[in-house]
């Protein structure tokens, strides 16, 4: 792996090799019934030659269970293939800690106090589902995305892309809004608790590829395996426990070893499917030519602090995500980047990839100089998550958590990087500087718009509440 600079920046003057390069770009068509409304993929483009674009997202993918981050495991030998040919940024934290507001920041550039997708009691997406059980447990609003936000897809698209998204997640259903400005977004057979596999996405993902375009070319995928209740295939538990026996330890129960193992095995499952899509991506000469960019929506607790999956903490286990950016070919920079840096960030790094002038009124700056303040947001609702809203703010070495309910906290990610030892106590005056930062930071953001309204159907009911997200 190559030496990188000693400054956070990428380097590559990206103007130059997007007018320069002459870029393959990879024709995505789809299923049967969807190829009709795909007539763009097929039409030429007098505009100029832009880079394909890849973007996937690794639900629920802690960046610290993936061997390119340092885990001693064998989880992810594609990905790690996959991040030595790229830039791995090694401190990226979601803005959330849930996948909603985690992919419309994604899509957006902006924090949730910004873009307002988030759990409220005046959310225009209603949950409530009053014969599971009493009305105060089951009852769940969510912000929609605001009418007049513009999403990813939509710049690109009036770019001259030609626009597609498989997606796997049930928050990822077009009813939430992320369907924006795609010309195909194939939601389909996200039916069941496992949602929808990556052998599936991938596939999907290929068949698009294998058609001819010439027009440039943005595909968004999005995996959910590793997503609770961690039911891989039974082969990759067993490959997983028969690869390092010695990870076992006899400080963790024998119950909490096999969860650990089932959510390992989803992640080399998931990997599996990725070592798929960027082989199929070779053959079909993309990879090269491609700007691909791996990231994460959340991570996910496997009983640190006494917590499990993520209910709206906001410890580094569950927002602490992988973010690796592949280049195109003649224009790559391989190696690592230490600096802190955000989903947020992804978003006008990608329209400056494409060419597009990227909006004024977003938090997000790319990865070239991130100068936004890090933080993370959780907000709740009453009977969803325990232990109400959740904000934090990291300042170099310092993590500032603040809590609706008096619990705050202050880490030294350096000393304590698992945050076992808070030092909110002893430390009045950073604390209040710290918290001070936070909310005028987030109170001088503009504002959402006004929200859109869409009813949710009943089978996207029952499955969000079989994943936990209603009780």
């Amino acid at each position: 792996m190559s030496e990188t600079n000693p400054s956070n920046t990428v380097g590559v003057d990206r103007r130059s090799f997007l007018k320069r390069a002459s870029v393959a770009v990879c024709g995505v068509g789809g299923v049967a019934a969807a190829c009709a409304s795909l007539a763009a993929w097929s039409l030429s483009s007098a505009k100029r030659r832009l880079p394909t674009i890849v973007l996937i997202t690794l639900d629920t993918t802690r960046a610290d269970h993936l061997g390119c981050y340092g885990y001693p495991r064998p989880t992810s030998p594609h990905l790690d293939r996959f991040a030595a040919e790229s830039l791995v940024f090694e401190q990226a934290i979601s803005s959330a800690t849930w996948t909603l507001p985690a992919h419309v920041s994604l899509f957006t550039g902006k924090f949730t106090a910004s873009h307002g997708v988030c759990k409220a009691l005046d959310g225009e997406l209603d949950l409530e589902i009053p014969q599971y059980g009493p009305e105060a447990v089951n009852h769940y609003r969510s912000r929609s995305i605001a009418a007049d936000e513009r999403m990813l897809a939509e710049f690109l698209s009036d770019a001259g892309y030609a626009t597609a998204a498989i997606v796997a997640g049930p928050w990822m259903k077009r009813v939430f809004g992320l369907d924006r400005g795609f010309d195909m977004y194939d939601d389909e057979n996200i039916e069941t608790v496992n949602a929808r596999p990556a052998e599936e996405v991938t596939d999907r993902a290929l068949h698009l590829m294998s058609i001819q375009a010439e027009q440039p070319q943005f595909l968004f995928l999005n995996y959910f395996d590793p997503h609770f209740p961690y039911a891989p295939p039974s082969e990759f538990i067993q490959r997983l426990t028969n690869s390092d026996s010695s990870f076992v330890s006899d400080d963790i129960s024998p119950g909490l070893q096999q969860r650990i193992d089932r959510y390992d095995a989803e992640i080399m499952y998931l990997d599996h499917h990725l070592g798929r899509l960027f082989e199929g991506m070779r053959s079909q000469g993309l990879f090269d030519v491609a700007l691909i960019v791996v990231t994460g929506d959340h991570g996910e607790m496997l009983g640190e602090h006494g917590v499990f999956g993520h209910p709206g903490v906001v410890y580094q286990e569950a927002v602490h995500v992988p973010l690796i950016v592949k280049q195109p070919r003649r224009y790559r920079e391989v190696g690592r980047r230490s600096g802190w840096t955000q989903l947020i960030d992804v978003f006008p790094f990608l329209l400056d990839a494409a060419e597009i002038d990227v909006p004024e009124k977003i938090q997000g700056t790319g990865f070239a100089t991130v100068d936004h303040p890090i933080v993370i947001e959780s907000r709740t609702l009453p009977g969803i998550n325990e232990g109400g809203d959740w904000f934090a703010l990291i300042d170099g070495d310092m993590k500032f958590v603040w809590s609706s309910e008096g619990n705050h906290m202050l880490f030294d990610l350096r000393r304590d990087p698992r945050e076992h030892d808070n030092l909110f106590a002893n430390n009045p005056e950073k604390s209040r500087g710290l918290d001070d930062a936070l909310h005028k930071y987030l109170a001088s953001l503009p504002v959402p718009g006004p929200q859109t309204v869409a009813p949710v159907d009943r089978q996207t009911h029952a499955l969000l509440k079989s994943l936990g997200y209603l009780r």
